[in-house]
């Protein structure tokens, strides 16, 4: 069989020393989602299309054969992951306020009565698709506004949907989305233990002085002490010792400059741990302008490459690449997926229920429109790998495809470029991965 380099393999230009001193090319292979080493001389073969055809090779993805349509295995996976009606996503809005007022925010923030015919209707929606024959595991993601505002509904319906889960032998984990300002050590145990919380993403924008001026709470205080202070005494005293906590750091052009201070804190406050990793992302549009403060795509992974690795020198745990395929885009690319708020609307994609005019245009659904453990009705981006397909967006030409998805289907929608900064800084990453696995330079 004749075989070819795939074209989802990614293939470093520099040459390193193993521990033993031998000399070694790295590559990532994005089909798989896997780095490995390879001699020179199989490394500059496959850069010249022509390495030999062997198992090794085709078992890491690293060669395909020449009739392969990876473009359409690659969406393929994807349509079949987006389609598996065994695994459902439920992300409950369990409140539409938020305890900060964020500049760069685009979402609208408004109080929301939880009135319990509503959320009962809710509960029984998340219940009936636990029960669902063809159901085998649901994630629940808690969301706002602040959803720690609505921490009592949190334990009231994790109650709910843990006891279902149990009753009919399906998986069942959570994650939430908050700003941390109303956390403590007892309640990080609390959600962990008892609403089976296993991941939680809190958002930290600079050190002390920043972050408090960027995030500031709507009664004049700041919460950056009190945030990094839980978080280092919970990570410390192991109190929630398999949840996964990732700090997102928003960026733009106010606060670039201080990142690398806020690492140093972050791991002076006991925070370079397993359980923590970073993730800096920058700021991106929810349908505001943010054109003054937004930075350029190339110059963005220039400056993340320097934090990950200053990060990385002080033990605080950051992904280089991804170690998992995608199974799909988002909840937008899967009517197995849905977004649903306390007055009973059911979205498509997460960016939908907080912003004007998509709060209203959005609604694909209501709770009562559908019955038992039915999916949601198709929503503006479930025909998203049409689209990369048809070539209608350049992602059926990025070597990333398999990890990424695509990312974001609203932002290429609205014509932003919401590509992973991987896509930029891939090469800088390689090199983070290859000294974590105690790989040198050659050339020093």
């Amino acid at each position: 069989m004749d075989y070819v380099r795939s074209r989802y393999l990614l293939l470093g230009d520099k040459v390193y020393l193993d521990r033993l001193g031998r000399r070694a090319s790295l590559a990532y292979s994005a089909r798989k989602a896997t780095l490995f080493a390879l001699d020179e001389a199989t490394a500059d073969q496959l850069r010249r299309n022509a390495a030999p055809p062997t198992p090794e090779l085709a078992a890491v993805g690293a060669i395909v054969p020449r009739d392969e349509d990876e473009l359409g295995a690659v969406l393929a996976a994807l349509r079949s992951g987006s389609d598996d009606p065994a695994r459902r996503g439920f992300t409950i809005l369990v409140t539409g306020y938020c305890n900060m007022a964020c500049g760069y925010c685009g979402q609208e923030h408004h109080r929301t009565a939880a009135q319990s015919e509503r959320v009962a209707r809710l509960a029984d929606r998340v219940e009936a698709t636990i029960a669902g024959p063809a159901t085998r595991d649901v994630e629940i993601t808690w969301f706002g506004g602040e959803p720690m505002l609505a921490l009592r509904l949190i334990k009231q319906l994790s109650a709910r949907f843990i006891a279902a889960a149990r009753e009919h032998s399906v998986g069942y984990s959570a994650r939430m989305a908050t700003n941390g300002s109303l956390l403590t050590v007892a309640t990080l145990a609390q959600l962990h233990h008892d609403c089976h919380l296993n991941s939680m993403e809190v958002t930290i924008d600079g050190p002390q002085a920043v972050h408090d001026r960027r995030r500031l709470k709507r009664n004049g205080t700041g919460s950056y002490r009190h945030i990094v202070s839980v978080l280092g005494e919970a990570v410390r005293a192991q109190v929630a010792p398999k949840l996964e906590v990732s700090i997102r750091v928003n960026v733009d052009t106010d606060n670039e400059d201080s990142v690398s201070e806020l690492i140093t804190d972050l791991a002076a406050h006991g925070l370079a741990s397993p359980q923590v990793s970073l993730h800096p992302v920058p700021v991106h549009s929810w349908g505001n302008d943010i054109s003054a403060i937004e930075i350029d795509a190339r110059r963005y992974a220039a400056l993340e490459a320097q934090w990950l690795r200053q990060a990385q020198s002080l033990g605080l745990r950051c992904a280089s690449l991804p170690t998992a395929l995608k199974r799909t885009t988002c909840r937008a690319t899967s009517v197995h997926g849905e977004i649903v708020d306390l007055h009973e609307r059911v979205y498509s994609c997460s960016e939908h229920p907080l912003v004007p005019g998509m709060r209203d245009s959005g609604v694909v659904a209501t709770v009562t429109d559908l019955a038992g453990s039915a999916p949601r009705p198709p929503g503006r981006y479930d025909g998203w790998y049409d689209q990369v397909g048809e070539d209608r967006v350049p992602c059926g030409r990025c070597p990333l495809l398999p990890v990424c998805g695509g990312s974001c289907p609203k932002l290429w929608d609205e014509g932003h470029l919401p590509c992973p900064s991987m896509r930029f800084n891939w090469a800088d990453r390689l090199d983070l991965a290859a000294a974590r696995l105690g790989y040198k330079a050659a050339d020093g």
